[in-house]
């Protein structure tokens, strides 16, 4: 009898132990596995830009967007404490504008829509799973113009930074401000010449210069 009640606390020692082990097991992992993704829809507004053309037979020098707004949606997924990887949906509904010589503008408007698709980087300044979260980004992708008939694609990048604010642990608000230029076309520079007589051709790069400022509801799982 002794030996099996010595045997039998020595059994129930282990088992504890190995309760005890499983437990802070389960409420670990949850831990390291909990804020990994985040869905956020949202909306806001659009600075359109503009850029100058080819001379036409129209007579215009430059085409501007209005400024309008704009909405969509981000995919994100933390791998890290501070860091996440994101893909990222702007859509801006627009108008572009024809401009004369003179700064007079032509009559009309034709409607334009642009749909941007980035992969974004984001450094966040608080871990995740903290209530606010100040954070950094910078993407690069594709924006997609299409209106009249005819659509081009093209290069684009974005910089910026905002903040997330979690009213729970699976709900927040998030407003952020972002640099989006995208590059159209390149021209002639002329010809570059240095100290030691090589020379190049060098190119002006022109870009549709966009920032927009936006905010929506995050649903983190």
């Amino acid at each position: 009898m002794r030996v099996c009640a010595r045997l039998f606390v020595c059994v129930t020692s282990v088992q504890l132990a190995a309760l005890i082990l499983a437990l802070t097991a389960i409420s670990i992992l949850p831990a390291n596995a909990q804020y990994r993704f985040e869905v956020q829809p949202f909306a806001g507004y659009k600075w359109g830009g503009g850029s100058d053309v080819a001379p036409n037979a129209l007579g215009i020098n430059r085409i501007n967007l209005n400024s309008s707004v704009a909405y969509g949606v981000t995919a994100t997924f933390n791998p890290a404490e501070h860091f996440g990887l994101e893909f990222l949906w702007n859509r801006q509904p627009t108008n572009a504008t024809g401009v004369y010589f003179g700064g007079t503008t032509y009559p009309t408007k034709v409607g334009v829509t642009l749909d941007q698709f980035h992969g974004d980087f984001l450094f966040s300044f608080a871990g995740h799973g903290s209530k606010v979260e100040p954070f950094v980004l910078f993407g690069a992708g594709a924006t997609d113009m299409h209106g009249a008939g005819s659509s081009t694609t093209k290069f684009s990048f974005g910089v910026g930074g905002g903040v997330k604010y979690f009213v729970s642990r699976h709900v927040g608000i998030r407003a952020q401000a972002r640099y989006a230029p995208t590059y159209l076309y390149s021209t002639s520079g002329g010809v570059w010449c240095n100290w030691w007589g090589y020379c190049w051709v060098a190119s002006n790069n022109h870009f549709l210069n966009q920032g927009d400022v936006t905010g929506g509801i995050i649903f983190r799982f």
